[in-house]
């Protein structure tokens, strides 16, 4: 394999100075070195990367993602599939980290890996333009809060897990008034800004409706659920938006859609209650 390599190498030149992607061919007996490495390394990483590996390949390996070291020694010690493409994290000369995918394959003797050659190509691009579609398709365009879909995806998730948690219901008393008295756009503005305190408050945060809102809390007690509950009554009335909050806490693993039943009880009383004392308020004035 290494010396078909080379062949491809002396046969092919300009193929490989010219391709965008990285070959390689690292050394891993008798000493850890790099054989091989593209000049395309310096295109991706920054001037200078290339070289540098060939002096230390700590150079190189030092710019792959914690996380991702893992990836990187089950090449070195064969305990991976190489027929499976390796993902990775590599950090850029300006300190940005860039995904790229890489192709390995073992070189051997005796029964021993000697050698690791591939081809890596960088796939970041692909990747945030398939997040920005999976964004799409789980994102609400106007509040930045997950959409129907992604609150399918949670609720599934915490039916299969059954573990404690909280739901929080909520709904905008005034948006169909606004939408009628001054406009969408009016409308869409409290909307806009709902997104953002839910976002402030919490990273499961939902838009489930026109105006109805679910807040998931996976605090592990009822008082530590109550305390953030007040916490979203008290960031909402501080942003003066008038709002109904029904909420309901399970150690039980109950389903997400009885908890949810409950709290739009909840949240229903309440929006009815204040109704009727904005009502008696009113008669009380007249009076």
């Amino acid at each position: 394999m290494l010396i078909s390599f080379r062949l491809f190498r002396q046969q092919q030149p300009d193929t490989i100075a010219l391709c965008k992607d990285i070959f390689y061919v690292f050394e891993v007996q008798p000493e850890y070195r790099f054989r091989y490495i593209s000049p395309s390394l310096d295109d991706h990483m920054g001037k200078g990367v290339a070289a540098a590996s060939y002096m230390d390949p700590d150079e190189c390996f030092a710019r792959i993602h914690p996380e991702d070291i893992e990836v990187l020694m089950s090449k070195i010690s064969g305990d991976c599939d190489y027929d499976q493409p390796f993902r990775q994290r590599w950090r850029t000369n300006d300190g940005t980290y860039v995904w790229f995918e890489e192709y390995a394959t073992p070189i051997c003797e005796n029964g021993q890996i000697v050698a690791i050659q591939g081809v890596i190509r960088n796939i970041d691009e692909q990747l945030k333009s398939q997040q920005a579609l999976l964004d799409q398709y789980r994102i609400d365009a106007l509040t930045g809060l997950g959409n129907r879909h992604a609150f399918n995806e949670a609720v599934h998730t915490l039916d299969q897990e059954k573990t404690a948690y909280g739901v929080i219901l909520l709904d905008l008393n005034e948006l169909k008034e606004l939408n009628d008295r001054f406009g969408h756009a009016v409308g869409d503005a409290l909307l806009e800004q709902t997104g953002l305190c839910i976002r402030r408050l919490t990273d499961h945060g939902y838009r489930i409706g026109g105006d109805e809102f679910v807040l998931i809390d996976e605090s592990p007690s009822i008082e530590l659920f109550e305390g953030f509950v007040e916490h979203v009554r008290s960031t909402f009335a501080t942003h003066e938006i008038g709002l109904a909050i029904g909420a309901v806490h399970t150690t039980t693993g109950r389903r997400v859609d009885d908890v949810l039943h409950e709290a739009d009880e909840q949240m229903y009383q309440e929006k009815m209650n204040d109704r009727l004392s904005r009502q008696h308020g009113l008669m009380r004035l007249k009076q």
